[in-house]
């Protein structure tokens, strides 16, 4: 009887820790119901993208999960939440030639979340608050992320003859190629620099409601 509760309970905690993931492959059926009978200008990248980072979430959950990485499970939400805005909506809905400002919102999203993840990683294996060069350490591999990206994009348009770059769109606005790719990393630092923002916040908070605190208890 306990054996049975105790696998219930792991059963149920598996299934909350996948959920994410869930709502996103169920998300990215939609998404390809849709792009196959709504849109008129179907690409193959397009499907690619879709499947591939939905995949994507699920090796998330699943190497968080198996190797304790100790991502909270917000930065989780956030990261399945920005693969359906930048995907399943972005590239496939095509809200990046809707909005004008959807590209910058979702790259700044991506540096937010790399510098998190990157930080939760450091302070779970190293069981310690970084210090400032490591600070500059995680923002260096924000860029790198932003790097790869990058080169994904660039493949795929080589080889589905696609134009995630927006190099097509740049030519015909009259401005230089690169400046798809560079704004997409510059922005993606500023999503870096928020997450230090906030953080920086969070600890000033907690170190003000200490003082108040300490204070309160001298007073008693």
């Amino acid at each position: 009887m306990q054996e049975q509760e105790a696998k219930k309970t792991r059963n149920k905690k598996i299934f909350i820790d996948y959920l994410p993931a869930i709502v996103n492959l169920l998300l990215a059926i939609v998404t390809l119901i849709l792009y196959s009978t709504v849109i008129t200008t179907r690409k193959g990248s397009a499907y690619f993208s879709v499947v591939f980072i939905t995949i994507v979430a699920f090796a998330f959950i699943f190497a968080v999960r198996k190797w304790k990485l100790g991502i909270p499970r917000y930065i989780i939400i956030l990261t399945c939440l920005h693969f359906v805005l930048a995907v399943y909506l972005g590239t496939a809905m095509g809200m990046y030639k809707k909005l004008f400002w959807w590209d910058l919102f979702t790259h700044g999203y991506f540096g937010f979340l790399c510098c998190a993840i990157v930080y939760y990683l450091y302070v779970n294996f190293e069981k310690k608050e970084p210090k400032w060069i490591h600070y500059v350490i995680f923002m260096l591999l924000t860029i790198a992320f932003a790097a790869l990206w990058e080169i994904y994009e660039y493949v795929a348009d080589l080889f589905l003859h696609s134009d995630m770059q927006g190099v097509e769109s740049a030519i015909e606005k009259g401005i230089s190629p690169l400046t798809d790719t560079m704004t997409d990393m510059i922005i993606a630092i500023a999503g870096g620099l928020v997450f230090y923002l906030a953080l920086w916040i969070k600890k000033a908070l907690k170190k003000a409601q200490k003082s108040a605190d300490a204070e309160q208890n001298i007073d008693n």
